[in-house]
C-alpha cells in the first residue's frame, strides 16, 4: 500500500484504524490466499492440524525454547496423544518506530490482522497500547460472558461501550510472575492477555487461559 503524504501525520492508532476500516478487504483477499497456500504446503509437509494459536507481541523471547513451550501447551490442551492436532505459539517482534514507541512492522501487522480476521488466532498477549487498539475494534471477547473463567482476585482490563463493543472486561493482566512465560524468556510484564472473539476453538482458548494463569 502506497502511503499518502497525509498519512505520515497520523498517529499509529489512526493508521491502524484507517487500514482496518478501509483496506481490510484488500488485505484479506491478497494475503489470505498466500497464507492458505503456505498453510496447505506446510500441512502437506508436516501433517499438522493447528487447532489453537497463542500469539505474543513483545521484544524478547527464547526461540530455542518456543518449540518446547508449544509441546507443553499441546499436551495440556489436547492430551498426550493429539494425533495430527497441535497448538501453535507465535511471537511477533516489536521494535521502536520513528516516534520512539514500540510497534510491529507493516508485514507483521498485516499477517496478524489477516489471521485474526480468519479466526486463526485464539489468545493474544500484548501491551496496553495494542490491547486498546484491537479491543476497541471488537477483536477480543467480553470475559464477563465467559462463565468458565473466575475473574475474582485477578487484575482485569475493562473498557467502556463504543459503537463496536459493549462495556465489560476484555483482558487480564498477566502479572509479574509466570513460570511458563519465564521459561521461554518472554517479556510479559505489563502485558495483557485476551481471548480473540472469533476464534474457532473458544473452549481451548478458555482452557489455556485457566492453565496459564492458574485460574481455579
Amino acid at each position: 500500500m502506497k502511503q499518502n503524504k497525509w498519512m505520515k501525520d497520523m498517529t499509529f492508532k489512526e493508521k491502524i484504524d484507517y487500514i482496518w476500516d478501509y483496506y481490510k478487504i484488500h488485505m484479506i483477499v491478497g494475503t489470505v490466499v498466500l497464507i492458505l497456500v503456505i498453510s496447505f504446503i506446510n500441512s502437506a509437509i508436516n501433517s499438522k492440524d493447528y487447532v489453537f494459536d497463542f500469539s505474543m507481541l513483545g521484544t524478547t523471547i527464547n526461540l530455542d525454547k518456543q518449540s518446547s513451550f508449544e509441546y507443553i501447551v499441546t499436551k495440556e490442551l489436547l492430551g498426550t496423544n493429539p494425533g495430527k492436532k497441535q497448538a501453535l505459539v507465535e511471537f511477533y517482534m516489536l521494535s521502536k518506530g520513528n516516534n520512539g514507541k514500540l510497534q510491529l512492522d507493516p508485514p507483521s501487522t498485516q499477517k496478524l490482522m489477516v489471521k485474526i480476521a480468519a479466526g486463526e488466532v485464539s489468545v493474544m498477549a500484548l501491551d496496553r497500547d495494542y490491547f486498546e487498539i484491537f479491543a476497541k475494534q471488537g477483536v477480543f471477547t467480553n470475559l464477563d460472558n465467559v462463565k468458565e473463567l473466575n475473574l475474582n482476585n485477578l487484575k482485569t482490563e475493562k473498557l467502556g461501550s463504543t459503537d463496536k463493543i459493549s462495556a465489560g472486561t476484555y483482558g487480564i493482566d498477566i502479572g509479574s510472575s509466570n513460570k511458563y512465560l519465564d521459561a521461554i524468556g518472554y517479556d510479559y510484564k505489563d502485558k495483557i492477555i485476551a481471548i480473540v472473539s472469533n476464534t474457532k476453538n473458544k473452549d481451548l482458548a478458555i482452557k489455556f487461559m485457566k492453565w496459564l494463569l492458574n485460574i481455579k
